[in-house]
């Protein structure tokens, strides 16, 4: 999984969710359950590649793509 994957990712999920608006990525970050004070920069390290995706985090997006929605 690629930083653009999770970029779309974002979309798809805000669009299945009936947001329609891609996820932020501090929502993103949450739905993940990302600790720290600012979830979302995991997910902008991801997006430009700084990061790589671990394997869990690519399998919850994938379940979440799947139709998966954390309470």
């Amino acid at each position: 999984m690629t930083g653009d994957d999770i970029r779309d990712a974002r979309a798809t999920i805000g669009q299945l969710w009936g947001l329609n608006r891609p996820l932020t990525m501090d929502e993103m970050g949450r739905a993940l359950r990302l600790q720290g004070c600012d979830v979302g920069s995991s997910i902008r390290d991801w997006e430009r590649g700084r990061t790589p995706i671990s394997g869990p985090v690519q399998v919850a997006v994938e379940a979440m793509l799947a139709g998966f929605r954390p309470s």
